[in-house]
């Protein structure tokens, strides 16, 4: 299952990708419609700190120490996710709007190692494509990404087929989806929550956005959702949500008062 080469748009008898195996229930029409409502490429990758930025007097930096000796951090879109001060489902007017950001906005002065609450607007019930493109391209390693309030239908995996091209990108993955090039199936295209994206390649899914809310979407790796390879899927408005209980928790509720001495 999955295999690390990502030959997917052909039969073969030693291995099967989750885009050639058909779902067992009948899939939503609007999923199978050639053009999505929103289309969101999403590249990751690693940020390679350097010794003498990372280790300055005075800050302290997230990092993984990776095998080798490297010091990253991860990067969705080229923004290193950082979780808001409270929780945007209930306290989203104590969150600074300029917390929040994602590849069309990002911070002022915001250098290669971005860092903000990376979260993507999407529309009720918007019928959204997904493109992950895995720009970290380490030799047997297939990130898997997993989605929190939905289960999407996974289209299509698998390398580029320009064998002139060692290594996929943002820029490359583009120019195939506008040749016709990034394979899709929609026959009977099977149910997922988590899906492993093929070194050096591409997943493609859909999900009808009819569950509102701030949605998470990460690499299911411990260690690469501290260094902040995740994004928030915000689905509809305010106006789309419950209200909010009375009296309902707030971040911080659970301290204990401070005692002056």
């Amino acid at each position: 299952m999955n295999p690390l080469d990502a030959i997917c748009n052909k039969p073969r008898k030693d291995a099967i990708c989750v885009s050639q195996l058909r779902n067992a229930k009948k899939v939503d029409q609007a999923i199978l419609q050639e053009r999505p409502d929103v289309k969101i490429f999403l590249p990751f990758r690693f940020y390679f700190w350097k010794p003498k930025d990372l280790f300055k007097l005075h800050t302290y930096n997230r990092y993984l120490a990776a095998t080798g000796g490297d010091h990253v951090i991860s990067l969705i879109d080229e923004i290193s996710f950082q979780f808001p001060g409270s929780p945007p489902l209930s306290q989203i007017d104590d969150i600074p709007p300029e917390q929040f950001c994602n590849g069309d906005n990002r911070p002022e002065e915001c250098g290669f190692n971005c860092e903000c609450t990376h979260a993507v607007d999407i529309p009720m019930n918007a019928i959204v494509e997904v493109v992950l493109v895995d720009e970290v391209q380490s030799p047997n390693l297939s990130h898997p990404f997993h989605l929190h309030g939905y289960s999407f239908n996974v289209v299509g995996t698998g390398r580029s087929p320009d064998q002139n091209v060692k290594k996929i990108n943002l820029k490359h993955a583009l120019d195939l989806d506008r040749r016709g090039l990034l394979h899709r199936q929609f026959d009977l295209p099977p149910f997922k929550d988590t899906i492993a994206v093929p070194n050096n390649g591409y997943v493609i899914f859909r999900f009808r956005a009819d569950n509102p809310g701030y949605w998470l979407f990460h690499c299911h790796f411990l260690f690469h959702i501290v260094i902040g390879m995740n994004l928030l899927i915000h689905v509809g408005t305010q106006d789309d949500l419950p209200p909010v209980p009375p009296n309902f928790p707030k971040c911080g509720n659970h301290l204990p008062p401070i005692t002056p001495h």
